[in-house]
């Protein structure tokens, strides 16, 4: 699916991966005259779409995605949607709240399924169903976050 592209190639089927995935979910790009971080907004709620390939470097033993936000994206945004790519095809989704993510890069590493934000992770078919039931448990996940850098 995702062929040896430019970035903006990539982003742009990123992004229209996901609105094909959250029904009625509008493409803030196609808004005419209206610039925004975000690029995608659904059920009241604003998405920042990003995709990586796997980092390259040759004495890495396990598969690594790096992303960065901009540094405005966490006041713009509820979630970052994170496309994960192997090669061509698509390893893993990630639909992460913004309140979740570390200040200046995101590092999704692969660990046998003992991954960081697994609790996040998806399928594009199952990406609306993902987001509305974090968006139930937001309140329970940040409290425990919270009590998880105190204790």
């Amino acid at each position: 699916m995702f062929k040896n592209k430019s970035y903006h190639q990539l982003h742009k089927e990123a992004v229209e991966l996901v609105i094909a995935s959250l029904p009625k979910a509008i493409d803030m790009d196609s808004v005419s005259g209206y610039k925004t971080i975000y690029h995608v907004e659904w059920k009241g709620l604003k998405f920042i779409v990003k995709i990586a390939r796997q980092t390259k470097k040759i004495k890495q033993p396990k598969a690594k995605w790096f992303f960065t936000p901009k540094d405005n994206s966490r006041e713009k945004a509820d979630y970052f949607i994170l496309l994960c790519l192997l090669g061509n095809n698509l390893e893993a989704v990630y639909s992460i709240p913004i309140v979740f993510l570390p200040k200046v890069y995101i590092t999704i590493t692969k660990l046998n399924g003992n991954m960081r934000y697994s609790h996040f992770r998806t399928t594009m078919s199952g990406l609306a169903k993902k987001i509305e039931s974090v968006q139930k448990e937001l309140p329970e996940l940040i409290e425990i976050s919270k009590r998880g850098k105190y204790e």
